[in-house]
């Protein structure tokens, strides 16, 4: 499913949408994840990935 226009609104709310995202290869995914927890963010967790198809940003509850 790709995304819905009001997902989109959402996302790109300017009140939420500062600092959200960070992405950087698979490799080092476990020690970026070990550095933001080692700084406070508890929550820090991989939330998605690129990939080169299809084209669409699929939302989950």
């Amino acid at each position: 499913m790709c995304i819905r226009d009001s997902d989109l609104d959402l996302l790109t709310d300017p009140q939420t949408s500062g600092g959200l995202l960070v992405t950087c290869a698979a490799s080092i995914e476990d020690e970026v994840l070990t550095m933001f927890r080692n700084d406070g963010f508890s929550s820090a967790a991989r939330i998605g990935r690129v990939m080169a198809e299809p084209v669409c940003v699929e939302v989950l509850p």
